[in-house]
């Protein structure tokens, strides 16, 4: 396995496109989907904003993990390099994205763009835990996790025999895992809007938000369904 000769972490976000695939698909069913869709905006944006910051100072770098291939141009992926998932399952392609960068880095982290309240910190966290673990998990507090770190493969079988989206889905890759993973904090991940009142309350605990963050907690505390 060989290191890129600049940074030694990537850190790929797993994005769907607006108008190309449907996002946040449990949360428009109660809000609506433009609703959604500009929540959905909005998290992707302070997701750049917090890696962008990070990487000044952090031997990082970022990308984004498009769903679709017709996406890699789109407006929304223009801050970070973008590249395509492939096709199939979560799974699949969660293996995709980690192997390939795995091939050019000493450590992969894979997240989504659901946890706006992710920062600086948690990526420290992730990155130090590496050290001493082949592998790091941040659950999100539905059973599920908002952050995957490694410096080890994985075989593909392991992903993809993971049900994902379901109340024991961290619990079930920690299983499979070849080495025991350091366990991080957990965050909310929001997908119904039940959710959204949560991440109000975990934005409120936080006394350092960017000036994005702080844009998403004004969309929390006007919008009615928050």
């Amino acid at each position: 396995m060989s290191s890129s000769p600049i940074n030694s972490t990537a850190i790929a976000v797993f994005v769907k496109t607006p108008g190309l695939s449907p996002v946040k698909t449990r949360l428009a069913a109660t809000i609506g989907k433009a609703a959604a869709e500009q929540f959905y905006r909005l998290c992707t944006e302070v997701i750049q904003e917090t890696l962008k910051t990070a990487s000044e100072t952090m031997d990082i770098l970022p990308y984004w993990a498009v769903g679709e291939e017709a996406g890699l141009s789109h407006s929304l992926w223009q801050g970070f390099e973008a590249i395509h998932t492939g096709e199939g399952g979560l799974g699949q392609r969660q293996h995709h994205i980690y192997q390939t960068l795995l091939a050019k880095y000493q450590k992969v982290i894979l997240i989504g763009a659901d946890s706006p309240q992710f920062s600086s910190r948690h990526i420290n966290s992730a990155i130090d835990a590496l050290d001493s673990h082949s592998f790091a998990l941040g659950p999100a507090a539905d059973g599920g996790y908002y952050l995957f770190a490694g410096r080890a493969p994985i075989a593909k079988h392991i992903w993809t025999n993971v049900t994902y989206s379901a109340a024991d889905t961290a619990r079930q890759l920690l299983a499979k895992l070849p080495a025991t993973a350091a366990i991080l904090d957990t965050l909310t991940d929001v997908d119904r809007v039940d959710d959204l009142a949560v991440l109000k309350r975990e934005f409120q605990a936080q006394t350092d938000r960017s000036d994005m963050q702080r844009q998403l907690v004004r969309w929390l505390e006007t919008y009615p369904h928050s």
